[in-house]
C-alpha cells in the first residue's frame, strides 16, 4: 500500500484484516523485553518472576478487546491523544499526550538497548556504535514507511520469529539431555504462578505486578492505533483477543530457554558464571554456544527482527504523539493566518521529522541506562499511575469533568515525581507503593473534583450518545 496522504501514514488507511492485525500486535508486544528481559528473568526467579511480561501484558491486549475497542473505533480518531481532548478539552489532550510520551521514549531506548547487547555479545561489536547503528536503521524504515511499513514489517517479523526460538529451543532440548531431562532439572519452585510468602503483603506484591503492566498497557498509543488501522471495530475486537492469547502461549518460550540453560549449568555443559553479572545476556551466550554459524546467523537475524518491530512501533506512536496531538492543535492558528493549502502534506512531514527527534531522545535515554527488563516494567507502571484511571473513565463515565481528571492525572504524577526525587532512582522502593498509591490516588482525586466542580462544565463533554457503549 502506498502511502498518499496522513491518513495512510498514521492509521495504514483503517483497511488492515485480521491476520495483520494479529501479526502487528503480536510483533508489537514480543521486543527486547520479552526475549531478552523475560529470559534472564525466569533464569533467576522462574515463572514467578515473569508474571509481568508474557502475562500481564498479554492480559491487557485481552481487556482492550473486550472492553474498549469498539467505542475507540465510533471516535474515527488517529491516535489515543484525540480521545482526551474530544471528551475534555484540548488541555487535557496536550497533558495526557504530553505524559504517554516519556513511556514511550523509554520503551523505544529498552529495544535499541536489547540489539545493542545481542550484537555486543554475538559479534563484539563495540555496545555504544551497535546501539547508535540499530538506533539508525529503525528511525530509516520508521520515517520512510509510517505505520504501514511497521505493520507489514511486524508481521514478516513475527514469522521469523517463531522459526528461529524454534530453532533454539529443538536444539537446546537436544543438546540438554532431551525435554524429559531439562523439566528435571527445574528447580523447587521454578513453575510457581502464585505467592509464596504468608500474610497479605506477598499478595499485595502480586496484585501490583498484573496491575502495572496490565493495566498499565491499556491506555497504550501503539495498541489503539491498531484497533484504528483495523477495517472494523469486530476486526480489531477479534485481533487483539487472538493476540494476547497467542502472546501468553508463546511466551512461554523464553521460560523454557531459561530451563535449558539452568540444565545446562546442572549438568556441567556451560559455566554458570557466564550469567552471573547479567542474566539478561543468556539468549545471546545460549546462542553462540548452541548455535552452528548458519544457524547463529538465523537467529541473531530472528532475534533482531523482533526487536526493530516493537522498536519502530514505539518510535512511530510517541512521533504521531507529538504530531497529531500536540504540534496539530497548537498550531491551528498560526496554520489558518498563513493560509498553508495542503495541511495534510503539512502533517506528514511533521510526523516524519519528529520520527527522528524520537528516535534521538530515545538514543539519549538508552546511552545512559543499561536493565532492560526494569525499564520496562517502570514505564508501563508510570502509565498505570497515570493514564489508566483518566482512559478508562474518558470512555465510560459521563459524570467525571475537565477538571477532576486534570487534577488526578498530575496527582498519581506527583506521587511518582516525589518518590524519584527523594529517592534519586526512576524505580522508588518500595515499588508496590508507587505501582499502586499513584493510580489510586489519581481515581480518588478525579471523583471528588469531578464532584466539587460539577456545576461548572458540561460533564459529557464532546463525544456524543452513539460514542458510548449501551
Amino acid at each position: 500500500m502506498k502511502v498518499k496522504n496522513s491518513d495512510d501514514y498514521l492509521v495504514a488507511g483503517r483497511s488492515a484484516p485480521l491476520a495483520l492485525i494479529v501479526g502487528t500486535l503480536f510483533a508489537t508486544f514480543w521486543g527486547g523485553g520479552t526475549i531478552i528481559g523475560a529470559t534472564g528473568a525466569a533464569y533467576n526467579e522462574g515463572v514467578f518472576g515473569v508474571i509481568e511480561d508474557p502475562f500481564a501484558a498479554g492480559l491487557a491486549l485481552i481487556i482492550i478487546g473486550i472492553f474498549f475497542v469498539k467505542i475507540l473505533r465510533r471516535l474515527n480518531i488517529k491516535s489515543i491523544g484525540e480521545l482526551y481532548t474530544m471528551r475534555f478539552g484540548k488541555a487535557t489532550g496536550y497533558l495526557a499526550s504530553s505524559l504517554m510520551i516519556p513511556t514511550y521514549i523509554i520503551w523505544t531506548a529498552v529495544q535499541l538497548l536489547a540489539i545493542g547487547k545481542i550484537l555486543n555479545i554475538l559479534f563484539d561489536i563495540n555496545f555504544n556504535i551497535a546501539f547508535l547503528i540499530a538506533t539508525a536503521v529503525v528511525v530509516l524504515f520508521t520515517y520512510m514507511g509510517g505505520l504501514v511499513a511497521v505493520v507489514w514489517t511486524d508481521t514478516i517479523q513475527m514469522i521469523i520469529i517463531f522459526i528461529g526460538l524454534i530453532t533454539i529451543l529443538v536444539i537446546g532440548f537436544r543438546t540438554s539431555g532431551g525435554i524429559d531431562n531439562v523439566f528435571a532439572n527445574a528447580p523447587e519452585g521454578f513453575w510457581n504462578f502464585l505467592p509464596r510468602g504468608k500474610g497479605i503483603v506477598p499478595w499485595i506484591s502480586y496484585l501490583a505486578m498484573w496491575a502495572g503492566m496490565a493495566l498499565g498497557n491499556v491506555p497504550s498509543p501503539d495498541i489503539a492505533q491498531r484497533a484504528f488501522m483495523a477495517k472494523d471495530e469486530n476486526t480489531a475486537k477479534k485481533g487483539m483477543i487472538m493476540a494476547g492469547v497467542l502472546y501468553w502461549i508463546i511466551g512461554f518460550i523464553p521460560i523454557i530457554i531459561a530451563l535449558i540453560a539452568i540444565t545446562m549449568v546442572n549438568t556441567g555443559i556451560i559455566d554458570h558464571s557466564l550469567f552471573q553479572g547479567d542474566s539478561e545476556l543468556l539468549i545471546p551466550y545460549l546462542a553462540k554456544e548452541l548455535l552452528n554459524p548458519v544457524g547463529l546467523g538465523f537467529f541473531v537475524a530472528s532475534l533482531l527482527a523482533a526487536i526493530l518491530s516493537s522498536a519502530s512501533t514505539s518510535l512511530f506512536a510517541t512521533a504521531v504523539l507529538f504530531s497529531n496531538d500536540i504540534y496539530q492543535p497548537l498550531s491551528a492558528n498560526r496554520r489558518k493566518y498563513k493560509k498553508i493549502k495542503d495541511e495534510d502534506k503539512m502533517i506528514l512531514r511533521i510526523t516524519k521529522i519528529f520520527v527522528v527527534v524520537v528516535g534521538l531522545l530515545s538514543a539519549i535515554v538508552g546511552l545512559t541506562s543499561t536493565d532492560i527488563y526494569d525499564l520496562t516494567i517502570f514505564a508501563f507502571t508510570l502509565q498505570f499511575g497515570v493514564l489508566f484511571f483518566p482512559f478508562v473513565l474518558a470512555l465510560k463515565a459521563r459524570w467525571v469533568n475537565t477538571y477532576g481528571v486534570i487534577s488526578g492525572m498530575l496527582s498519581g504524577l506527583m506521587v511518582n515525581l516525589i518518590g524519584c526525587i527523594t529517592q534519586l532512582s526512576i524505580i522508588p522502593e518500595p515499588w508496590e507503593f508507587f505501582t499502586l498509591v499513584p493510580a489510586l490516588v489519581n481515581l480518588t482525586v478525579t471523583v471528588i473534583v469531578s464532584y466539587c466542580t460539577r456545576k461548572k462544565i458540561n460533564n459529557n463533554g464532546l463525544l456524543t450518545d452513539n460514542n458510548y457503549e449501551k
